[in-house]
């Protein structure tokens, strides 16, 4: 009975021990693993991830102008799902009494819960919050810190993590998980433009032909656990 009890009592403390590290390892299982040429794995994330779809109704008559240096994506959040996506990054803005995706100038018809609602018919997913600095709507700070918290009792768990949540142009983090999670980010904005970073050279629309011309590389010599990128293929 002595030793039945023992090891009941050894099962619990071992359960309890090594409940982060089944939380963090769930997050990186499965099919959204990606296997270089070096046989090292990588974890996909992209790059303001809802910007594929439309704009409202009204931006649409010059998005010819925008869209080249808002648009980071051509694939939809469920193409990207299907495709291994499992890092996600969310820009938004509150438009109209809606949290709506947006990145700079554009505001998206896509709306923020409904690409929560997407990702969570999928395991092992983290994805980062902005609140982006719209030129037309601005930022509702107190608006986003409801929402963040609003996330984090409806949404988050060990298999949907929150990874961080921020506010443009301030040092505000409303929250950072506390989840161990190693992440690489190149795209055109943090890699080559950085070095430009004030100048004419940064405003150019090059986010595209900068994921063609590196994103494979990218993935070869990725250092960490997942990898956020422009224009996932």
């Amino acid at each position: 009975m002595n030793a039945i009890r023992t090891i009941a009592i050894f099962c619990c403390l071992f359960t309890l021990l090594s409940f982060d590290v089944n939380a963090q390892s769930a997050v990186a299982a499965g099919d959204s693993v990606v296997y270089a040429k070096s046989g090292k794995r990588v974890i996909l994330g992209t790059h303001n991830s809802a910007t594929s779809g439309k704009t409202v109704w009204w931006q649409r008559l010059f998005s010819w102008a925008i869209s080249p240096t808002s648009r980071c994506q051509t694939k939809s959040i469920e193409e990207q799902l299907l495709g291994g996506v499992r890092l996600f990054n969310l820009q938004v803005c509150r438009y109209k009494g809606e949290w709506h995706i947006s990145h700079g100038l554009s505001i998206y018809e896509e709306k923020l819960f409904d690409v929560l609602d997407q990702m969570k018919k999928y395991k092992g997913i983290v994805f980062q919050l902005y609140l982006d600095k719209n030129f037309f709507v601005g930022q509702d700070e107190e608006a986003f810190l409801d929402l963040v918290e609003d996330i984090k009792e409806e949404y988050c768990s060990p298999d949907f993590i929150m990874h961080m949540a921020w506010i443009e142009g301030t040092d505000k983090y409303p929250h950072k998980t506390e989840y161990k999670l190693k992440i690489e980010e190149h795209y055109w904005t943090s890699t080559w433009a950085e070095r430009f970073a004030g100048s004419w050279v940064e405003k150019l629309p090059l986010p595209k032909s900068h994921a063609k011309k590196y994103n494979d590389s990218y993935i070869e010599n990725c250092k960490a656990d997942y990898l956020m990128l422009d224009f996932f293929e």
